[in-house]
C-alpha cells in the first residue's frame, strides 16, 4: 500500500465507475466511485507520510511502512488497518490547503455510499447522480495536486468525466464486449428479493395475528398482548430469515457464474488490483441483493402504518434476541449490518476487553460492557441474510474489529 499502487486502483475503479454509468447500473457506478476515491485520498496522504493512513491503535501498518513487516510478531500487512474515506477526506482536506473542492457536509452522502449506505441508491437516480458528481470532484482535485497525466488517469473519460451525460453518451468500445453483464443481474435479484419479501412479510403478519387469536378467549388483556407481539415477532423474523437466505444463495450462484467468487483466502496481497476490484464487486452485489428483503418490509411498513414493523426489528435489535452467538451464553459479537442497518453477528479470532464506559453511565453500547478487539473474519446477518466470509469482502465492507481498549491492555 503505498502512493502508486492507490494511485493505480484509483483510475481503474473510476474508470469502472463510468463504465457502469455509461450502461445505466448507477448503484454500481456509486460504489465503484466511492472505493476509487478513498484510494486516490490516501494516495495524497502516503505522499506525505504513509503513516497518515494507518488507523489508530493499529501498529501493522506502522510497522510495514517503517520497513519491519517481517519482523517477528508483526502481523501481515493483509490484516493491517488504515483510516477509513472519511477520515482520509478531512486529513486530504489539510494538506489541499483550500483547494478541496466540497466541505465535509457536502461529502458525507459519498462516503456514505462507500459504507453500504448508497446499496439503495438505484433507487433514486438523482440522488445517484449527486453523490457521483461529487466524487468526481473530489478525485479530480486530488488528481491535480498529485500532479497525475489526466489522460493517463480518466482515459477514454478524460474529456467528458466532470459531465455524466456525456458519459453516458460515450460508445461502446469497439468489438465484442467480453464483461460479463454482472449489474443489471443483480439488479434484477435485488428487486425479486424485494417482491419476494413483501408477499412474504404480509402473509407472516396476517399468519402472526391469526395464531396469537387461537385462545385469546381464554387469556387476559395483558397475556393477550404479550402473545401478539411474540407471535408478530416470530412470524416476521422467520420470513425474513427465509427470504434473506435465498438471497444470499442467489448471490453467491450470481458471482460463482461470474467469475468474482470464490476469491482468495487468505487474501493474497491488498496491493492486488484484481483481488480487490472483485472483493468489492463481491460485497456490491451481496449489499444490493440483500438489502431489496429490507426494501420489501419497508414497503409492508407502509401499507400497514398501524404496525411498526421496523420499530419491532429495532427492539428486537436492541434486546439482542437474534444474536446467535448470545444464545450459547457467549460473548456477544455484532457489527452494523452494511445491507439493512441493524446488528449481524461476526466471527473471527476476538476477544473481549472491559470498555472505558463509566459503570453507570446510561450510552454505553458495549454489549456486556466489553469491546472487541481481533480480527474479524465472517460477518453473517440474521435480518437480511448479508454474508461476507472472507477477509477481502469484510475489509471492504468496513467491517472491522473495534480497537477501543488502552494499548496497556493488549
Amino acid at each position: 500500500m503505498n502512493e502508486k499502487t492507490f494511485t493505480e486502483m484509483a483510475s481503474r475503479f473510476l474508470r469502472a465507475s463510468l463504465d457502469s454509468w455509461r450502461q445505466g447500473n448507477h448503484a454500481f457506478a456509486v460504489l465503484h466511485a466511492g472505493v476509487g476515491c478513498e484510494h486516490i485520498l490516501k494516495a495524497l496522504l502516503c505522499r506525505h507520510n504513509p503513516l497518515l493512513i494507518a488507523e489508530k491503535g493499529d501498529q501493522s501498518f506502522r510497522f510495514h511502512s517503517l520497513g519491519h513487516g517481517d519482523a517477528n510478531g508483526v502481523k501481515p500487512l493483509s490484516e493491517a488497518r488504515t483510516i477509513g474515506i472519511l477520515e482520509a477526506f478531512k486529513t486530504a482536506a489539510v494538506f489541499m490547503r483550500g483547494r478541496m473542492p466540497v466541505d465535509e457536509r457536502s461529502f458525507r452522502p459519498f462516503a456514505d455510499s462507500r459504507n453500504g449506505v448508497a446499496h439503495s441508491a438505484y433507487l433514486d437516480d438523482m440522488a445517484v447522480r449527486k453523490v457521483i458528481e461529487t466524487g468526481v470532484q473530489v478525485v479530480e482535485s486530488v488528481r491535480a495536486e498529485l500532479g497525475l497525466d489526466p489522460a493517463g488517469f480518466w482515459g477514454e473519460y478524460t474529456n467528458v468525466f466532470a459531465d455524466l451525460s456525456q458519459v453516458a453518451s460515450v460508445p461502446a468500445p469497439a468489438g465484442p464486449d467480453k464483461r460479463p453483464l454482472l449489474e443489471p443481474f443483480a439488479q434484477q435479484l435485488a428487486f425479486a428479493a424485494r417482491e419476494r419479501a413483501r408477499s412474504a412479510v404480509s402473509v407472516a403478519l396476517s399468519t402472526g395475528l391469526e395464531a396469537a387469536s387461537w385462545d385469546e378467549a381464554t387469556m387476559s388483556s395483558e397475556l393477550e398482548g404479550d402473545v401478539t407481539r411474540t407471535a408478530l415477532d416470530a412470524a416476521l423474523v422467520t420470513a425474513l430469515r427465509i427470504e434473506g437466505s435465498q438471497a444470499g444463495q442467489a448471490a453467491e450462484r450470481l458471482l460463482v457464474e461470474h467469475g468474482v467468487l470464490p476469491l482468495p483466502a487468505p487474501l493474497s496481497s491488498h496491493e492486488d488490483p484484481g483481488v480487490l476490484q472483485r472483493s468489492h464487486t463481491a460485497v456490491t452485489v451481496k449489499v444490493m441483493i440483500a438489502s431489496g428483503v429490507i426494501a420489501g418490509l419497508v414497503d409492508v411498513q407502509g401499507r400497514h402504518r398501524d404496525m411498526p414493523l421496523v420499530d419491532i426489528l429495532i427492539h428486537l435489535d436492541q434486546r439482542g434476541c437474534l444474536i446467535s452467538s448470545r444464545a450459547s451464553g457467549d460473548h456477544v459479537w455484532w457489527r452494523e449490518c452494511p445491507a439493512c442497518g441493524y446488528a449481524g453477528n461476526v466471527y473471527g479470532d476476538l476477544s473481549p476487553v472491559p470498555c472505558r464506559c463509566d459503570a453507570w453511565a446510561q450510552s454505553c453500547i458495549h454489549p456486556g460492557g466489553v469491546v472487541d478487539v481481533g480480527t474479524v473474519e465472517s460477518f453473517s446477518c440474521p435480518f437480511c441474510g448479508l454474508s461476507l466470509s472472507n477477509r477481502g469482502e469484510i475489509v471492504t465492507a468496513g467491517i472491522e474489529s473495534r480497537n477501543e481498549a488502552p494499548e496497556e491492555d493488549w
